[in-house]
Parts: C-alpha cells; structure tokens; sequence
C-alpha cells in the first residue's frame, strides 16, 4: 500500500477538525491512536485521494476491506457506514452513536 503523504495527511486531519469521522471523538482526548484509512479499500477499487480518505480512531479497521456486511436483525446484505455518504445513529460495540 502506498504511503500517505504528509500533506494530504494533514488535510485530511484539518478537514476533520482533528476528531474521528466516524464517532467524531478528539484526537487530544482519545486513549487510541488516529490513522488515516481508505473509505473504498485500495483493494476494492479505491485510491488514496482526499475524497477516500478519513481520520479514524480505530473503527474503520474493523470493516477490513468489506464494503458491505450482514444486517444481524433481517439477515440481509447491506452496505457498511460511509461517513461521507451517510449520517444518523449506528450502533458500534453497544454504544449508541449520532452523526451529524
């Protein structure tokens, strides 16, 4: 995987306001280490542009390069959470979470 370079890495960070995109989380408060990660996985098709990118606390790590995963209440396949295409409540590890 080709590296991030420092200053895509930045704007990605600043356009995040320095807090996760998925739980909106600070990255001064948070025990975890951010990371920037691919939206579409690089082996999905994506690419390493601003517009795939996102700062993570962790939670992107567990999709892997899955696009889409099984709905536990209808057994259904749908698409996984993309915090540039979607907002609402999603429930990770139990926890609640808004996104705005």
């Amino acid at each position: 995987m080709p590296a991030i370079r420092d200053a895509l890495r930045r704007e990605v960070e600043a356009r995040a306001l320095e807090c996760c995109e998925y739980c909106h989380s600070q990255k001064g408060f948070s025990p975890d280490p951010f990371s920037i990660e691919h939206i579409i996985p690089l082996s999905k098709g994506g690419d390493t542009k601003s517009d795939n990118l996102l700062s993570c606390q962790g939670y992107n790590n567990h999709k892997y390069n899955h696009l889409d995963g099984i709905d536990t209440t209808s057994g259904k396949k749908i698409p996984l959470f993309n915090p540039r295409q979607q907002n609402g409540l999603i429930i990770l590890n139990g926890m609640k979470i808004f996104l705005y």
